[in-house]
């Protein structure tokens, strides 16, 4: 059974993996432009998915 404590904790690493690949899209591109609107809005996905995961950390380990 999952807790809600490690539920934060995959929320986390998958917000991580959203913001590396849209940095890393862009290294790969070799755009000179900087960011796109798409990789703007993919850094702040994955913002939002990791504070959306921290009050699930401080739940503990109930289940989730």
């Amino acid at each position: 059974m999952m807790t809600k404590r490690q539920l934060g904790y995959l929320f986390i690493a998958i917000g991580l993996l959203v913001i590396a690949g849209a940095i890393g899209a862009n290294l790969i591109g070799g755009r000179d432009a900087g960011f796109g609107p798409f990789q703007a809005l993919g850094v702040g996905g994955g913002v939002v998915i990791i504070l959306m995961a921290i009050p699930l950390i401080r739940l503990g380990n109930r289940p989730a």
